[in-house]
């Protein structure tokens, strides 16, 4: 069979997530094209590879088990695209989980457009069944650009809207213009300081084109250990971290670059400081936490040179 679409998935520690992973992607066959499932473990320990065997006998579905202990996530990706024998690859986190249609979506809105790369929306699904006080609606943990199918998603909004900004997880890239050479992500930024945020710059400098797809839904498993604010805190923090040191990688003009996003970043973190005092937010530690995440993209922004690693994820 022919391979329309490689779906890569990276798995850690989340092995208890990467099975409810797995079963939704081995359902997404249809009359559409075909496809395939690569697995990539970046344990020492090759906690994954038990779980692949067991479900590749199971559903019938092959799937490629690889795996690289070196702790860089630009290696297992660069590795799991190597392995690819599709038009484009998709990817999908270890605590995601596809919906039905998700990678017909994907692939048809890439054969539609022409597009380079396809985006679809993050929809959180928290354990205990409910989103934290803090965040009723569950809107931190959502990324929903609400855009019309096959919207472009233009460069000069930063591949930003709202605060949130495009990443990997369910995404798809077309090979022949995304993902040439040896290596795709750079292995420089694999150090959980922004792969694949760098690669999209990367790619709309080049002048690729980024599309919208809202019927390609993953829901996210959050599990109650980042469902806590002081989680969301740190990763708002890196992630402008990450912003901000891909942005001056990919700059023309990095001096330029640099003066700008310190600007930026103390413009930021002096505004939110203000309106933390005036708002009152500091009254209501418990439930009100928009300025100190504000707070906290400023700072990004001005530590990208101390930047923050993986994020413990402990069960609370």
């Amino acid at each position: 069979m022919s391979v329309d679409i490689s779906v890569v998935i990276l798995s850690y520690d989340r092995v208890h997530l990467l099975e409810r992973t797995l079963r939704g992607c081995v359902v997404q066959g249809g009359d559409w094209g075909g496809f395939e499932i690569i697995v990539v473990d970046n344990h020492p320990d090759q906690l994954a590879r038990g779980l692949v065997e067991r479900l590749t006998v199971e559903t019938g579905v092959a799937m490629t088990y690889l795996a690289d202990p070196r702790r860089n996530i630009s290696i297992v990706r660069n590795k799991g695209i190597a392995a690819a024998q599709g038009r484009y690859v998709a990817f999908i986190d270890d605590d995601e989980e596809p919906q039905t249609g998700w990678l017909a979506a994907l692939t048809a809105c890439l054969d539609r457009t022409g597009a380079d790369a396809a985006f679809g929306p993050k929809l959180p699904e928290f354990e205990g069944g409910r989103a934290p006080d803090w965040d009723p609606e569950g809107w931190r943990y959502t990324l929903d650009f609400q855009m019309l199918a096959d919207e472009q998603i233009h460069m000069f909004g930063r591949l930003r809207k709202r605060g949130k900004g495009l990443g990997s997880g369910n995404a798809a890239f077309r090979v022949a213009t995304c993902l040439e050479g040896s290596e795709p992500f750079s292995v420089a930024f694999g150090d959980a300081n922004g792969e694949d945020t760098q690669l999209l710059f990367r790619l709309a400098m080049a002048g690729r084109r980024f599309v919208w797809c809202p019927d390609a839904v993953v829901r996210e498993f959050i599990e109650t250990s980042r469902a806590r604010p002081d989680y969301m805190i740190t990763r708002m923090k890196r992630g402008s971290q990450h912003y901000a040191v891909c942005r001056i990688d990919t700059s023309d003009n990095k001096p330029l670059t640099t003066a700008k996003v310190a600007l930026l970043g103390l413009a930021q973190t002096t505004v939110h400081a203000g309106l933390y005092v005036v708002t009152g937010e500091f009254l209501d530690r418990k439930h009100r936490y928009d300025h100190r995440i504000g707070m906290a993209k400023g700072l990004g922004k001005l530590t990208w040179r101390a930047p923050i690693g993986f994020i413990a994820e402990t069960s609370a």
